[in-house]
Formats: C-alpha cells, sequence, structure tokens
C-alpha cells in the first residue's frame, strides 16, 4: 500500500506546505565573507526566515498535530483514512516529522525490521574498490553548499560515502551511479544513515 501511495503522490499538487524547497547554487547570494545558513542548513540561502509564501505557524502547527496523530497508529491509519494521508501528503509533510514520516510511507520501517543489522554489516564491509573510487570522486558534489557537506571529514559527506558504499554491496547487480548522490544527501538531512539506505533510490 504504501507503493500505491508514492505512486498516486506522482502529479501536480496545487497546495505546499513548508515552503520546502532545497534550492540550488543559482539561488545562493553573492560573495562574501561569511554567509549564514539559512533554515534548512544551506549556506547563503534565502531561507533563514519565514516570508510572504511561508504558512503561518499555526497552520504548520495543525499539521504537524494531525501527522503525529496519524503515525501514532499507521497501519490503522493506513487501512481505514488512506485518502486522508494522501490529502495530507499532497498539502506538505512538515520538515519536523519528516524523519518520522518518510520510513514509514516508503515502507523502509518495515525492511529495518525484517532485517536488523544488515545496514551495519554492509558499512563495516569492505566496498568494491570500482565503486569505491567513483563514489569518492562525486562525494564533493553533493550539496557542496550546505553545511552538512562542506568539510571532506564531516559526518556528512562520510555518512554519505557509507551509505552508497552499502548500497553497491546490497544491490551489486545495480551498482552505483551519479543520481543516487543527491537523493542519499537529502535523505541524510533529515534520516540517520541507516534508514536513509533503506530508502528508495534510482534504479530501485
Amino acid at each position: 500500500m504504501a507503493q500505491a501511495l508514492g505512486e498516486d503522490l506522482v502529479q501536480p499538487c496545487e497546495l505546499q506546505d513548508d515552503s520546502s524547497s532545497l534550492g540550488s547554487d543559482s539561488e545562493l547570494s553573492g560573495p562574501g565573507p561569511y554567509r549564514q545558513a539559512d533554515r534548512y542548513g544551506f549556506i547563503g540561502g534565502s531561507s533563514a526566515e519565514p516570508g510572504p509564501g511561508h504558512p503561518p505557524a499555526d497552520l504548520i502547527r495543525q499539521r504537524e498535530m494531525k501527522w503525529v496523530e496519524m503515525t501514532s497508529h499507521w497501519e490503522k491509519t493506513m487501512s481505514r483514512r488512506y485518502k486522508k494521508v494522501k490529502m495530507q501528503c499532497r498539502k506538505g509533510i512538515p520538515s519536523a516529522l519528516r524523519a518520522r514520516c518518510w520510513p514509514l510511507l516508503c515502507g523502509a520501517h518495515v525492511c529495518q525490521k525484517n532485517s536488523p543489522g544488515t545496514y551495519q554489516e554492509l558499512a563495516e564491509a569492505p566496498g568494491d574498490p570500482q565503486w569505491m573510487e567513483t563514489i569518492g570522486r562525486d562525494l564533493h558534489r553533493q550539496f557542496p553548499l550546505h553545511e552538512m557537506f562542506v568539510s571532506p571529514q564531516g559526518h556528512g559527506q562520510q555518512g554519505l560515502l557509507q551509505v552508497l558504499k552499502a548500497y553497491t554491496l546490497y544491490r551489486p547487480e545495480q551498482g552505483y551511479c551519479q543520481a543516487q548522490g543527491p537523493v542519499a544527501a537529502v535523505l541524510l538531512m533529515h534520516l540517520p544513515p541507516e534508514v536513509s539506505a533503506l530508502d528508495p533510490a534510482p534504479g530501485t
């Protein structure tokens, strides 16, 4: 049912909540000795303060409470209130609850429950040198102006390396492609590595 929900949601939506665009390099401000990170972690971004396009705080709080209520009894919610879940997804999942909602919506929580310890085993295993070299060359290209991925030795790039390596070991027939990097990086902005690795990636 989670997969069907995802397919239903791939269509234009009229309502957007939480103004959650992650932006691009072209949206960042010009040069300067120091630029503050916005509320999404992008250095020099334009979302440090809510603007006219942002929903009011009380509306965001109201939607947060709806998601808390739905996810507290997830199986029951999906079986009895599927249309409401779909409608709330189209309105947008509040950023504060994405780490809670995304694994439920994509089924990652089921994978994690059925295969405990799998990610840790993959993270500790040596990677295929062919893929490790290619992944290593691409790490610095993933959101270089996000505070999480600025440093090559920081937890962002190192976590991304582990997630991408784990995927090549888990799905050796698919291996690695560049499109997996930005998807995994966005997931890592909200989720721990062991859950990010279980979310669907390009090619799955």
